[in-house]
């Protein structure tokens, strides 16, 4: 580090650099992991305050100086070119080609979306589904996939729920192919789930369920918001029909902002119809914006389910965030540092005495998230009190790290749930 750096403030603009180039230097080098993320948390000023611990990744990570010079620089390029349309536009098709490479596929198997919620439904929408066709789900999916697949019932669509009795069962054990067999069948048109659920952490074996119902005509969608940004992903690996996230919490993006990832044997086989179709959903359009009156053609891939307008200051701040990620900070070793954080929140819990829900294997287990067996509104005005940010829930308190997560974040959670346990809050 610069001694002017250590020995006054920095400006925002010389820290996100400083930074982003020292991480460019250690990644994946000869440099530790800890050196290299001791470092990183330096971009994020938020955690540099010593009475706050923001253990809420999961939910919303707070904003980094690398995110924050680039919507600055947006914002400023804005105020003085006539028309930088088409400069966002560029950018955007750089972001999606991050995207493809971190996914291990093709860009133009990606199109943007608002949110995951959005993304998912235009794949829902898509299906032509019929009446008496039924879908599966568990009965602990995330709300935004759950509500999406049971809006369908009007239609005479069946929805059927796993049950997992996850809250007696500690969410013991993750979905595989094995969890859907009783409730596959010949009208099964599609198995929806998460690859890393929201209020466990449980990672499920979405390969092993891809590769034994695609083969019999099974689509599979995959909400993967709590993976990307937190753990290495492959979509073509796992062989799914279509995949949806948001870029807001592993990659710390505005939100608003999030992809859809269509598989191209998805595309050719059913040649699916966008739930909503204008001008970014065309493949053959014209300069002159005159409309045929002619059958429609689509793009060929996933673009189709485009819009021509996007957020195009949150897709310039993803391309930031993506180059972060991938060539600053190595997915691999973001995921070591993650489970490592993990790994010492489950010593530090159990020798207070305070379990942890859900699997405990890695394989079995996101890296950033965990699931605290500590109920009711007195733990929750506990943490508040002492400035601890996390997330509680009817299942247990979850603690979500990021990539500017410490260990010492960890002894403080520690030290505050201790205080708690001595002033009488149940385990």
């Amino acid at each position: 580090m610069s001694t002017s750096c250590t020995m006054a403030p920095c400006s925002t603009e010389e820290l996100s650099t400083e930074a982003g180039t020292a991480a460019m230097k250690i990644s994946s080098k000869e440099g530790p992991i800890s050196e290299k993320f001791a470092m990183l948390r330096r971009l994020v000023p938020l955690v540099a305050n010593d009475n706050i611990t923001h253990l809420n990744a999961a939910f919303m990570p707070p904003l980094n100086l690398v995110i924050h010079q680039h919507i600055q620089s947006f914002c400023s390029g804005w105020l003085h070119d006539v028309s930088p349309k088409s400069s966002w536009k560029a950018t955007q098709e750089v972001t999606r080609a991050l995207l493809g490479r971190y996914l291990n596929t093709q860009p133009t198997n990606i199109t943007f979306t608002r949110d995951t919620t959005e993304g998912m439904g235009s794949f829902m929408q898509s299906l032509r589904l019929q009446p008496g066709d039924n879908i599966i789900i568990l009965d602990c999916e995330h709300p935004s996939q759950a509500y999406g697949w049971l809006s369908l019932r009007s239609k005479g669509i069946e929805v059927r729920q796993v049950a997992t009795r996850s809250e007696l069962s500690g969410f013991s054990t993750i979905a595989s192919a094995a969890t859907f067999e009783k409730y596959v069948d010949n009208r099964t048109r599609c198995i929806g789930i998460s690859s890393i659920m929201f209020h466990s952490g449980q990672r499920n074996d979405v390969a092993d369920i891809c590769a034994k119902y695609r083969p019999r005509g099974v689509h599979v969608l995959v909400d993967l918001t709590q993976h990307v940004g937190f753990a290495n992903v492959d979509v073509e690996a796992l062989g799914v029909s279509a995949a949806a996230f948001s870029l807001h919490k592993g990659l710390g993006c505005p939100l608003g902002f999030a992809a859809l990832y269509i598989s191209k044997t998805f595309i050719d086989s059913e040649d699916p119809q966008p739930p909503i179709v204008g001008f970014g959903a065309v493949g053959d359009p014209t300069e002159d914006f005159l409309v045929s009156d002619g059958p429609i053609t689509f793009h060929a891939s996933a673009r189709r389910f485009e819009h021509a307008n996007s957020n195009f200051l949150a897709a310039i701040a993803a391309q930031a965030a993506l180059q972060l990620y991938l060539d600053g900070m190595g997915p691999d070793d973001v995921e070591q540092h993650l489970y490592s954080l993990g790994d010492a929140l489950r010593g530090r819990c159990k020798a207070i005495g305070v379990e942890l829900a859900g699997p405990s294997l890695r394989a079995h287990h996101a890296p950033h998230l965990y699931l605290l067996k500590l109920y009711g509104d007195q733990w929750t005005n506990h943490f508040k009190v002492h400035n601890v940010a996390l997330t509680s829930f009817r299942w247990g308190v979850r603690v979500s790290f990021g990539f500017y997560s410490s260990l010492e974040d960890v002894e403080r959670l520690v030290d505050v749930i201790q205080l708690g346990l001595e002033s009488g809050l149940p385990k």
